[in-house]
């Protein structure tokens, strides 16, 4: 009721939870970060999803866990949920669009605000997700793809539910973390290709002026993979279609993860 939970998305390859340890590994990082305390081990979940998955039993699936704080009278004190709710959502999970990688997304700089580190600490993957919503309603109401929202100092956090790169000059650049966002399975694996193969990649604060006048633009999630962004507020990024950067990054981040 209170958005009192957090959660993890990951998807399967071949019948498997893509990097699940990772994910996992936040999943209790983000309950620590809401003092939330579980009553069952990473091996217990871990048996419950394979579990599921078998009885599936398709190749591509989109997976999402929510824990909530768990069952109790109705208020605000933690201490009234007795014991956590386990949810696993599992689904058939369709090939990304080809337009993607040929077209690029459209987004937009959303009016919302992130919220802040010191209030809601988007670094916490919650349920608490009214100002992704929002920040996207805005999106859609004028026909762009996702919103990338800015935080309280005007700098650039992430796009509503994946990470967001420029590529400038030959650099790749990401926002840190401390500017507000949720640090990013794909993240933080791409961080580590690009400077296993001496790619100029940094974790800098850029405003939304520096945004629009990248080269390149992409963002990153863990069922998205790395998708170019070629048009910010109706203004193309770049030569307008999706960067050679981008789609390099790509395929390199695919070859180390084994990844068709």
């Amino acid at each position: 009721m209170f958005g009192d939970s957090v959660y993890e998305v990951t998807q399967t390859f071949n019948g498997i939870p893509f990097l699940l340890p990772e994910h996992l590994e936040r999943l209790w990082a983000s309950a620590e970060k809401l003092h939330m305390s579980f009553s069952f081990t990473k091996e217990d979940l871990s048996a419950q999803i394979d579990s599921l998955i078998k009885a599936i039993a398709l190749p591509r699936i989109y997976l999402r866990i929510i824990i909530t704080r768990g069952e109790g009278d109705i208020g605000l004190d933690p201490s009234l949920a007795k014991k956590n709710n386990i949810i696993l959502i599992a689904k058939e999970l369709p090939e990304n669009p080809e337009w993607w990688l040929t077209k690029g997304l459209s987004v937009i700089v959303a009016d919302t605000i992130r919220t802040s580190v010191k209030s809601v600490d988007p670094g916490a993957k919650s349920g608490n997700y009214l100002n992704n919503v929002m920040a996207y309603e805005e999106a859609m109401k004028i026909g762009a793809h996702d919103a990338i929202m800015l935080n309280h100092a005007g700098y650039v956090t992430e796009a509503t539910t994946s990470n967001v790169w420029i590529v400038q000059d030959g650099k790749v650049i990401t926002p840190p973390l401390k500017a507000g966002l949720l640090g990013g399975i794909t993240r933080a694996k791409l961080l580590e290709v690009a400077k296993k193969h001496n790619i100029p990649v940094f974790e800098e604060n850029f405003t939304a002026k520096e945004l629009r006048m990248a080269d390149e633009c992409f963002v990153t999630a863990t069922t998205k993979q790395i998708v170019p962004v070629t048009t910010i507020d109706g203004n193309a990024v770049g030569t307008g279609l999706p960067g050679e950067f981008t789609l390099k990054l790509l395929q390199l981040y695919k070859k180390e993860l084994g990844l068709r």
